[in-house]
């Protein structure tokens, strides 16, 4: 979905601070502005310089302070501006642009994110003497960057299994969580079975599974099995820590189910009974979702139309057509329009709060009226609900976006200092 759900990493590591969207690269200044900086064929002036500085300090929060004696410039900062005057140009370079309906999507992210309505953004924006020009402008050249960076930068970064598992590894503390199991372990070696004794095995142990899963006892589901010759132990309360990471992540994808899936490690079949869990947990219900997208903007027709399209769309499946069938051929989510509109298991955080507030009153299996958003009008179904732990997740997570960040941050310095290499810079008397 465009942004309600997770898309994809842009980097926000172009923008001078990291954690804002607020800096702005050339105010709307008068031609008698002293110009302090060449680039390429675009001039910096002293306004430019000051309006950059003034949306800096309200994106970090901090009371803009108005210099009552001439404005001295800073080289860090000028070289700062100066890298993203750059990257603009290289974004226009490519033919890229920004539509309405994309700013108006950021100014009510940037609203959001500082716990403002976009009237009270207005009004900070005001008493800080930055118009809402002038703060739109700083906005679009911001997305020109997003785009242009995650176009010749962060498409090309991987983050691998492997390297997430090494850096929780080797960054403990950043990632301490205090849990323990009880557990039960049955086990078959497999060494000395033929290929036909095996499949007899991996049979049986999931027949097990299956018994505990519709709630029956572990004696129970083990005696209906029909046969005895498990190794089976108790294992009574684990630390985390005390059990392998491979295992601990099938336990975490099981909960709260009383039984992880039939494993093959070194050799052998292993099924893990959970008797309990204690510690750190982060339950969430989460929801598999299908959606249909009607937008205005890339349908190329007026919102109303856009209205009556969906409502029509709804229709036709109430009428029995096919939901998928119809997703793929109206849906304008390009990235769940090929899986008919299927989302997957989706957080409550992955879903933009107006969307959970549409969802919530729906049956399963409902079918919601259009709900209308910045991005058209989406039909939505929910088709499953679940409670799921997803510290585990959330852990990876974090590590996989450090290590993204990383290497997204060597990669940007790299790409930067390769077009300041092919272009005309020329900083003036600054002060």
């Amino acid at each position: 979905m465009v942004m309600y759900f997770n898309m994809g990493k842009i980097i926000t590591c172009v923008i001078c601070v990291l954690s804002s969207c607020w800096i702005a690269m050339g105010a709307l200044s008068s031609n008698l502005d002293r110009v302090i900086a060449i680039v390429n064929d675009d001039a910096i002036t002293l306004s430019d310089y000051e309006s950059y500085l003034n949306l800096k300090q309200l994106g970090s929060g901090e009371k803009i302070s108005h210099a009552t004696g001439p404005l001295v410039v800073d080289q860090e900062e000028l070289e700062s501006l100066i890298d993203q005057r750059l990257q603009v140009q290289e974004a226009l370079r490519r033919g890229l642009d920004v539509t309405a309906s994309e700013l108006d999507i950021a100014t009510r992210n940037i609203s959001q994110q500082n716990g403002l309505t976009e009237e009270q953004l207005l009004g900070r924006l005001a008493t800080s003497n930055i118009t809402e020009a002038e703060f739109r402008q700083s906005m679009e050249e911001q997305i020109l960057i997003q785009k242009v960076v995650n176009g010749q930068v962060s498409r090309f970064i991987r983050v691998n299994d492997q390297e997430v598992d090494q850096f929780i590894k080797s960054y403990p503390d950043l990632f301490e969580v205090n849990v323990s199991y009880e557990l039960s372990h049955l086990r078959i070696t497999l060494a000395d079975l033929d290929t036909e004794q095996a499949n007899i095995w991996r049979k049986n142990l999931a027949r097990i599974r299956s018994n505990l899963l519709a709630g029956r006892e572990l004696e129970e589901s083990m005696e209906a099995s029909g046969f005895d010759d498990v190794d089976f132990e108790y294992l009574g309360w684990k630390d985390r820590s005390q059990i392998p990471d491979q295992i601990v992540a099938e336990i975490e994808n099981s909960v709260p189910g009383p039984v992880t899936s039939v494993l093959e490690i070194s050799n052998a079949l292993h099924l893990f009974v959970i008797h309990g869990r204690q510690g750190d947990e982060i339950i969430v219900t989460q929801m598999r979702v299908r959606q249909i997208l009607i937008d205005p903007n890339r349908k190329l027709i007026s919102s109303d139309e856009a209205l009556e399209l969906a409502n029509e769309i709804r229709r036709r499946i109430q009428s029995g057509e096919d939901f998928a069938s119809l997703a793929r051929k109206f849906s304008d989510d390009r990235n769940s329009s090929a899986e008919g509109g299927e989302l997957g298991w989706l957080n409550p955080d992955d879903v933009d709060p107006q969307l959970v507030k549409a969802i919530s009153g729906l049956n399963m299996n409902e079918l919601s009226e259009p709900v209308s958003t910045l991005f058209g009008y989406y039909l939505i179904e929910v088709l499953e609900t679940r409670n799921r732990n997803i510290l585990q997740d959330k852990i990876r997570t974090r590590a996989s976006d450090i290590i993204f960040s990383r290497k997204a941050n060597s990669q940007l310095s790299s790409w930067i200092a390769r077009i300041r290499s092919e272009s005309y810079i020329e900083v003036l008397g600054v002060n």
